[in-house]
């Protein structure tokens, strides 16, 4: 039996797209491994939303190489379709996909076996104007939270941001198929389903009769063992009054939030082509904690974009000290070229970006210590994801690291088990 060995770079999105190839090598006859692990084949599913991520996708495919030089070395993802050129010309490389005709990945490996040519497969992601059917089939790694990709590409174009040249244009999938590949989750054991996109928010606005986020949510509720639903990121301009109903009435739809906010000043939000004001925001999080008590809000922030002066960073950091993040994913502003905001002047130092990152991980720890301390005495559930020295951890519904303490009791992975809230350590709530 041939192996296969996956590693994964970047976002929910593409752990998604991993876990499809994954399953479509299974579903022909081959084991996968360890990536660390001699193997057969070498799948890369590269990043390009930093310079950081292309670099890492670089080693990782020269890594693959040293491992197994006879290895057939496949390269996919976001920095293939954008670079594939590049791509093709690191040694050792056999095939370069892209983030289209994945479906075909296993038939484009076995062409390599008939042919001593490398295989460029990338095409003009522009001209794809369909969403690409590449389910999942309960091979995944995690058998606690199936993430499942129900939209893909971005029609707003930040100043910042690749991923519209990598991803293409809004597609989204139907909600037929959308439902059946949910219930076939859940038959093979998942008790939670994750929805992800490029521009989650914004689903279904090509499709007949334009079904929105809402509509899917609604549609997996009525599958009888799926136990939680949560929304990956989605943006704050696009959180429908439908959907904070659902989530306010609805307790298999997850308390929780992740609303990007990118900076938190007027003059940079413009500079990004974000289309909300600060108030604005503001605002809709004053309304979502009304109507959802207990909400959890987690948020993206960049650092160091062009023209953030001292001040303006102050602007942000006050922000986010106010809005209270349950947490704060911080990075450093990358230069993308190709990008407006690539060419902008008074790009701030690599430096200061570091300084201004750890200050607002510091804030997102504050955040979150605040929030974990508000639920003591409160009942709370873990999705049980690992058992390690004794306890059992997981998420909770709000998205908070939570254990309980083996007992008597035994449990499996993707069990739910409540309790109530004792203590804060660590960044864990302890439930007993």
């Amino acid at each position: 039996m041939k192996t296969v060995a996956f590693t994964t770079l970047g976002c929910r999105v593409n752990q998604y797209d991993t876990d499809a190839m994954r399953g479509l090598f299974i579903q022909k006859g081959y084991e996968p491994v360890d990536f660390d692990s001699k193997a057969d084949i070498y799948v890369i599913n590269t990043c390009s939303v930093t310079n950081m991520g292309e670099r890492k996708s670089r080693q990782l495919i020269r890594k693959a190489k040293r491992t197994n030089e006879d290895a057939y070395i496949v390269v996919t993802g976001c920095y293939a379709q954008l670079a594939p050129d590049a791509i093709a010309a690191i040694d050792g490389v056999n095939l370069v996909i892209g983030t289209n005709n994945r479906h075909k990945i296993v038939e484009l490996v076995e062409q390599l076996e008939t042919t001593e040519k490398q295989i460029n497969a990338v095409r003009n992601i522009m001209e794809q104007a369909t969403f690409e059917e590449m389910p999942l089939y309960g091979n995944e790694i995690d058998k606690a939270r199936a993430f499942m990709k129900i939209q893909e590409g971005c029609n707003n174009y930040c100043s910042f941001c690749i991923i519209p040249y990598t991803r293409g244009k809004l597609k989204s999938r139907r909600v037929d198929d959308i439902k059946q590949e949910a219930q076939r989750l859940v038959d093979h054991g998942y008790h939670e389903i994750v929805l992800t996109g490029i521009h989650l928010g914004n689903y279904g606005v090509e499709l007949p009769g334009r079904p929105n986020l809402a509509a899917v949510v609604k549609e997996l509720l009525t599958i009888d063992g799926l136990e939680r639903i949560r929304l990956g990121s989605i943006e704050s301009v696009e959180v429908s009054p439908e959907l904070v109903e659902l989530m306010a009435t609805e307790k298999r739809f997850c308390s929780h939030l992740h609303l990007p906010l990118q900076a938190g000043s007027d003059a940079i939000l413009k500079a990004m082509n974000r289309h909300y004001t600060l108030d604005e925001y503001k605002a809709l999080i004053r309304n979502l904690r009304a109507r959802i008590p207990g909400l959890s809000v987690t948020t993206d922030i960049i650092a160091g974009f062009p023209g953030e002066t001292d001040e303006l960073f102050e602007e942000t950091l006050n922000t986010v000290k106010e809005i209270g993040f349950t947490h704060i994913h911080a990075f450093p502003y990358s230069k993308r070229e190709g990008t407006p905001a690539a060419v902008m002047d008074n790009q701030v130092p690599e430096a200061v970006k570091k300084t201004r990152v750890a200050l607002l991980n510091e804030q997102g720890s504050l955040g979150l210590q605040t929030f974990a301390a508000n639920l003591v005495g409160k009942p709370a559930e873990i999705l049980i994801e690992r058992e390690e020295d004794g306890w059992y951890e997981g998420f909770t519904n709000e998205y908070i690291h939570g254990r309980i303490k083996k007992g008597d009791a035994e449990y499996q992975i993707g069990d739910i088990v409540g309790g109530t809230v004792v203590s804060v350590d660590d960044e864990f709530v302890t439930i007993a």
